[in-house]
């Protein structure tokens, strides 16, 4: 009858009828494996019940469901879920108990004249049920300070004992609870459980008018995240009941060690209140509890077991199930990926902002509007070369809630250079780095003929080279009053540059290919190899170029040539960009253009 005296009983303490409170055996296998401590750590859903302050901690969707045979013989089980908002934790629970019995028929039989007696019918019962059952509505939110949070919840109570006058009850009370959590380590917390007055409402009402209040009870508690061996959290609860003075404060102590993030082992001890003596002094009892927790993706196995008034038949075991939804980013950014590589002048940003405090989004300075689904959609400019987008979340107040970075590499186009184009790439790498310019019109006209002085001016644009050492050039057609002299000074003391037989350089005259190869090859500083077979069909075994234009071959300059390299065709601006993009230093650049580790904004400014 252990579960009776729990659950129904009534205990008289300074004239005030108590009834028990349903909430008292915990709603969660995790605390009551150890030994119900929980107001001083509070971090998971068993918040709405032993210390609704916690509720401001949980980031994500959490559901639970408990089940347990109180004592042998009563069933106890509750469901709850907790759902964070931008504006606290919302948490409602239901926990409910009940059992039945069967007891003969009690008749009043005269057995003189006058004289009657109850009997005990011997073929006749009568069956009694007994539920009783709680509904909590809870809230948690931080305030002043955000290592602080507070909370409350309300509960609703039904009691119920059929086949009696009166059986059934209704009621409420609330709870408030403060979590405190300085650091990572240390958490402390406090509730107050039933401490609302009767004369404010906080009490039960029978069909029958008696009246019946919650015993109220004050519970400090703290606990600490230690790393050992894994992670280990030690915890202390001390229980008060003011109105109740002949009941002797309670310890609730426990431990919950992690060796590995999949398994969790529980201990504690559970002081609960027994009689003394004749009954009429009551004493703290120590219930040993144990724990174990199993994890698989979302969700967390739990089973505790529970001694109760230290008498082996009212051992409890309870099973329960947490299920953890899935960490929602604040802001989910759907496009463009980080690390973008674009030519496109605008990029497009699209997502969703799922945490509901965010009230603002801005992509840098630019203000972005949000859907009633809080879905946005932006177009963004992007400057050629690299560019950080800084996506950032504000509140209402302009306090900054997320944030988050996008690197974007834009590549400069040109209107006359198609997507299948087959030199896109190299021609797009050769205008971002600034190596060969663009029209005024912003075409690049890929097919246009290389003049010798452009040639020289573009492998000179790739990275400066010492002044000319020479101080006249051998170059009849070339004066130093020309304004590319000094380049071309350059490249004759650099070795690049070489003119014709007539000692002319004829700078205007249009390039070959064969001349922007050995012009490149050069530049490249390319040891020039030993050849076993000719490169192209058109080049004989002796051709007084072969060893360049097998370098050049051999490094991948050459990609746009088939089976014949027609050394004498004209070279054109899209062949030099391919040629120049194969070149060391280019290649340096490319890979520098690409590092997006290095030339990004790593700090937001917001």
């Amino acid at each position: 009858m252990a579960g009776v005296i729990l659950l129904a009983g009534l205990c008289l303490a300074d004239d005030v009828k108590f009834t028990s409170d349903i909430t008292r055996l915990g709603v969660g296998a995790r605390p009551l494996g150890m030994g119900k401590m929980f107001t001083g750590l509070s971090d998971d859903i068993s918040s709405i019940y032993l210390n609704p302050g916690g509720l401001a901690n949980i980031e994500n969707v959490q559901a639970l469901t408990m089940f347990g045979k109180f004592v042998n013989m009563v069933n106890y089980y509750t469901v709850a879920a907790a759902f964070p908002t931008g504006y606290g934790t919302l948490g409602i629970g239901y926990a409910g108990a009940g059992f039945g019995f069967n007891t003969p028929v009690l008749n009043l039989v005269e057995i003189a004249t006058g004289e009657y007696r109850v009997i005990p019918s011997s073929t006749e019962s009568v069956s009694y049920n007994y539920n009783n059952s709680a509904m909590a509505f809870s809230y948690g939110t931080t305030l002043f300070r955000p290592d602080l949070s507070f909370g409350a919840a309300l509960k609703m109570f039904t009691e119920n004992i059929s086949g009696t006058a009166g059986g059934n009850a209704r009621g409420y009370d609330l709870d408030f609870g403060v979590l405190f959590k300085p650091n990572q380590t240390l958490t402390l917390g406090f509730l107050g459980k039933n401490f609302l007055p009767a004369s404010l409402g906080g009490k039960v009402v029978w069909g029958n008018n008696v009246e019946e209040s919650m015993p109220a009870s004050f519970v400090a508690g703290g606990s600490l995240k230690l790393k050992l061996l894994g992670e280990m959290i030690l915890g202390a609860d001390y229980e008060t009941r003011p109105t109740q003075a002949n009941v002797p404060a309670l310890w609730h102590l426990g431990a919950e060690w992690w060796p590995v993030p999949l398994l969790a082992l529980r201990g504690g001890v559970d002081q609960d209140v027994v009689g003394r003596g004749d009954g009429a002094e009551l004493k703290a009892a120590n219930n040993p509890t144990y724990g174990v927790s199993l994890k698989a993706g979302d969700f967390r196995f739990d089973y505790a077991y529970h001694r109760y008034n230290d008498i082996a038949s009212n051992d409890t075991q309870y099973f329960s199930i947490v299920y953890e939804a899935p960490s929602l980013v604040p802001i989910d950014l759907k496009a463009p990926r980080d690390k973008l590589v674009t030519d496109e002048a605008v990029i497009l940003f699209k997502g969703k902002v799922n945490d509901t405090r965010i009230k603002i989004l801005k992509i840098n300075d630019q203000t972005v509007a949000l859907d009633p689904k809080r879905m946005f959609t932006a177009e963004v400019e992007a400057r050629v070369g690299k560019n950080t987008f800084w996506v950032s979340g504000f509140d209402e107040k302009g306090k900054k809630i997320a944030g988050l970075r996008r690197r974007v590499l834009r590549l400069r186009s040109y209107s006359d250079v198609a997507g299948d184009f087959w030199a896109k790439e190299p021609i797009e790498y050769a205008g971002t780095l600034g190596l060969m310019t663009s029209y005024p019109d912003g075409t690049f006209k890929p097919n246009d003929k290389v003049r010798r002085m452009s040639l020289v001016i573009d492998l000179l644009s790739i990275d400066p080279l010492p002044a000319p050492k020479a101080k006249k050039l051998p170059f009849k057609d070339v004066t130093p009053r020309k304004w590319f002299s000094s380049l071309l000074g350059t490249a004759y003391s650099e070795k690049l540059a070489r003119g014709y037989p007539d000692k002319t350089f004829k700078p205007w005259k249009s390039a070959t290919r064969l001349e922007g190869i050995i012009f490149a090859v050069r530049y490249a500083r390319y040891d020039l190899p030993e050849v076993l077979e000719r490169p192209y069909e058109d080049i004989p075994a002796r051709y007084w170029a072969i060893k360049e234009i097998t370098a050049a071959k051999e490094k991948s300059m050459l990609e746009f040539v088939s089976e014949k390299l027609d050394p004498k065709k004209n070279l054109t601006r899209a062949e030099l960009a391919a040629v120049l993009s194969k070149t060391p230093k280019v290649m340096e650049k490319i890979d520098e253009l690409l590092n997006f580790g290095t030339g990004y904004e790593t700090k937001s400014p917001y």
